[in-house]
């Protein structure tokens, strides 16, 4: 049976797993995080993580996002670095560049992109011009380029 205080320490566990940006939340700034990460709310601004991002149906971002793993559910508008899978819902709509180890996209989604293979090394199969962003000291566009972004 489970006591009050192992109900409390597993809900503190759960909550430093994932930092959640809840609908109505908005904003403008970089955001780096050690844990998974989900977006429902609004950011203009540039993610990094080395975990999973995942942009709920009502999230919208405008900036990169480096992480292991994307779901996209929502909106971005940018690029995206990932080192695993990159997926976009039938919901989604993107407009930006990938490079991702894997991709999926499924039928009904709105994407405009430009797409590169991540591989393990931190290359991508384009040239070397394209390898922006896979080294994590890659500068990233700053929030006034990000916020003229349409």
């Amino acid at each position: 049976m489970w006591t009050k205080e192992r109900k409390i320490q597993e809900e503190m566990e759960m909550a430093s797993a994932t930092s959640v940006f809840a609908p109505g939340l908005s904003i403008i700034g970089d955001i780096e995080a050690t844990s998974d990460i989900r977006i429902e709310g609004d950011i203009c601004g540039n993610v990094v993580t080395k975990k999973k991002v995942i942009v709920g149906v009502s999230g919208k971002v405008k900036g990169d996002i480096h992480a292991s793993e994307i779901c996209v559910m929502g909106e971005v508008l940018g690029d995206l670095y990932i080192q695993g899978l990159a997926r976009f819902t039938a919901e989604a709509t993107m407009k930006g560049t990938v490079c991702s180890e894997k991709i999926g996209i499924e039928a009904g989604a709105d994407v405009e992109l430009t797409v590169s293979k991540f591989n393990k090394g931190g290359a991508t199969e384009r040239s070397a011009k394209s390898q922006k962003g896979n080294d994590p000291n890659t500068p990233r566009r700053p929030v006034e380029e990000l916020m003229k972004m349409d």
